[in-house]
């Protein structure tokens, strides 16, 4: 059971509920997440115009699902893979590329390009340490734009916010 309860849309704040009413009306339901968020309308304004700056950048959609499906996994954030699985999906990955991102370096990695290993490795590093090695900041520095590398950071950055409030607060899947 999650920590704290779930905003329903009739009792969101004013500046809110119509994000909520917009998402109902395209017949989904509003992520437990943002229900969550929504006990601070400062916060979730925030976090929705962030999210959906990232949904507008320049580096590849399949990257940045990539990205925050394998941070998702090193956090095992079972609510944020739920969401972000489905995305990759949309973004054009296929199953195998959805479900085996922790074999990017292994025997099933030619499932994956060098760019998107290496958008995987970046992931993890930065999940598990922070910083990445300098090899595999050349590499990336060799493949994309600073515009990309920076919103790259962003994507893995978000994705560990995500995770972490989600699994702290024990968010439930819908």
């Amino acid at each position: 059971m999650a920590l704290v309860s779930y905003v329903p849309t009739s009792e969101a704040a004013e500046n809110i509920r119509p994000h909520f009413e917009k998402v109902e009306s395209r017949g989904h339901e509003v992520p437990n997440f943002l229900r969550v968020l929504a006990h601070s309308p400062e916060l979730l304004e925030g976090f929705i115009a962030l999210n959906g700056a990232l949904g507008r950048i320049k580096l590849d959609p399949k990257l940045r699902e990539l990205a925050y499906i394998r941070a998702s996994e090193v956090n095992s954030c079972g609510y944020c893979l739920q969401h972000h699985k489905k995305a990759g999906r949309k973004a054009g990955l296929d199953e195998r590329q959805v479900n085996e991102t922790d074999s990017y370096s292994g025997s099933e990695s030619e499932i994956y390009d060098d760019l998107q290993r290496d958008v995987l490795q970046y992931a993890e590093e930065v999940t598990r340490n922070v910083v990445v090695t300098d090899e595999l900041a050349d590499r990336l520095k060799q493949k994309l734009t600073a515009r990309e590398l920076v919103e790259l950071a962003v994507a893995v950055a978000l994705a560990n916010f995500t995770n972490r409030i989600s699994e702290t607060l024990q968010l439930e899947l819908p």
